[in-house]
Order: structure tokens, then C-alpha cells, then sequence
């Protein structure tokens, strides 16, 4: 896992047998994805934990969305690509509208009508078109930014940022790199005391999420500020220059 395809050690270490049931390829697929986002313990108001928080709804509504739309007519193949600043959803065949009309007009087409009413039956999905608008609101309640959704004639993907964004929208870009490079120099003063620190506790003493930290430990590497010495687990970090 890693920021870019190409940059990554391995392509994929997850992959699904081709068969026609989808509902075990929702659910095999929807258990590995909860596990890639920020699910801190909640409540709900009769003391048992919740398992309906808004950034967990909006990837079941993706799942949901490109099991749904998806061109299975398509020699492009449906796919799932989890990095580590983001996650994408790749979707044979194209959106029917822009998804600024989409979501303005909560527009419903699904280009697999007999699946979508399946998905309905078991309460997955709705038949008033509110996919888009629960993808975008319930991750931005939670990572503070929007999925990104790009299109063309023949697929469309969907990417959610992982990185959870701290930083008010109206800061500048200029002022926002300020910070950003303030919270990696943090990062390594805290790696020279603790060589051995995880990145449980970098989070924790950064007050950012462990996706955060991820990704500032990849710029850090990328610059040359910082190395991994040995394996994961009983290695240590080396800030390089000190």
C-alpha cells in the first residue's frame, strides 16, 4: 500500500474469484473495507455500540453504488484501490449526468434495476437517489473534506481522501503547507526522543489520525528526512541528519 500504483511494493493482496454472487462479493469486500477507515467507538443512546456512523455509510454507499451501476458488459472491470492518503472506487460505464445535477436532483437511474431492487429489499440501498448525497456528507462530517468524483465516457471513479483534513477551508494553500510542514517537524523531533515510537502514538501525540501520520511519514521518506530501520515490528524510525 502506498500513494500512487506505481510506487507501491505490490499491485494488489486482495483479490476476489470471479462468480455471479454478489451479495458475497458486497459483503467480503465491505469487511475489508471498514477496516481502512477512521471508526473511533461510539455510543448510540441506548448504550451499545453504533455501527452507523457517516463515514462508515458513505463507503457502504459506494459499494453499494458500483455494485449496482456497474457495465458488467464492460471489458473494464470493476475495482477497489486502497492507498494510503485515499480510497478509490473505479466504476465501468459512464454517469448518466453530471454529478452536480445528480445530487441537486437526488436523480436515480441505476443501469441495473433487477440488482438496485435486491440491494432495496435488504435496506442497502434507496430508491430516492441519495447515494451521492450520503457519500459526500457523511465523509465530509467525518475527514472535514469531499470525495472526488471524475468521469469519462466509458467509467467514472470516485476517491475519498484519508488524510483527515484539520486545516479550515479558508485557509491558503500557502499558509496550509505551513502547517502541514509544522506537524512533520513534530513528527521528527518526537522520532529522535523515541526512536521505537508507533504510529498509534505518533497519532495520539500529534493529534491527528494514524492515516495522518501515514502520510506524513511517506513525504518525510520521499524528502529524505527519515528511514525505516529494520522490520515493522522491532525495527526503529533513524531521522536522517540527526
Amino acid at each position: 500500500m502506498d500513494t500512487s500504483y506505481s510506487d507501491a511494493p505490490t499491485r494488489y493482496n486482495y483479490r476476489l474469484s470471479e462468480e455471479e454472487n454478489l451479495f458475497r462479493f458486497y459483503f467480503s469486500i465491505f469487511e475489508r473495507l471498514i477496516k481502512k477507515i477512521d471508526l473511533p467507538f461510539m455510543l448510540r443512546a441506548d448504550g451499545f455500540a453504533t455501527d452507523s456512523q457517516p463515514q462508515l455509510v458513505a463507503v457502504r454507499e459506494a459499494l453499494v453504488n458500483l455494485l449496482m451501476h456497474c457495465d458488467y458488459f464492460s471489458p473494464m472491470k470493476p475495482r477497489i484501490r486502497v492507498f494510503l492518503d485515499r480510497i478509490e472506487f473505479l466504476n465501468p460505464g459512464s454517469l448518466p449526468k453530471d454529478i452536480e445535477s445528480i445530487i441537486k436532483e437526488d436523480f436515480t437511474m441505476p443501469r441495473n434495476p433487477i440488482i438496485a431492487k435486491i440491494f432495496r429489499v435488504i435496506k442497502l440501498s434507496e430508491n430516492a437517489g441519495s447515494g451521492f448525497d450520503k457519500m459526500f456528507s457523511g465523509w465530509k462530517s467525518y475527514y472535514e473534506i469531499e470525495p472526488e468524483v471524475s468521469s469519462d465516457i466509458d467509467h467514472y471513479k470516485i476517491t475519498f481522501p484519508l488524510e483527515k483534513d484539520t486545516i479550515p477551508e479558508k485557509v491558503s494553500e500557502k499558509t496550509r503547507e505551513k502547517t502541514r510542514e509544522k506537524t512533520r517537524e513534530k513528527i521528527l523531533n518526537i522520532i529522535s526522543q523515541n526512536p521505537q515510537v508507533t504510529t498509534a502514538e505518533l497519532a495520539k501525540l500529534t493529534g491527528i489520525t494514524d492515516k495522518g501520520i501515514e502520510w506524513h511519514i511517506k513525504k518525510l521518506k520521499d524528502e529524505g528526512l527519515l528511514k525505516r530501520v529494520g522490520a515493522d515490528r522491532g525495527g526503529h524510525w533513524e531521522v536522517v541528519g540527526k
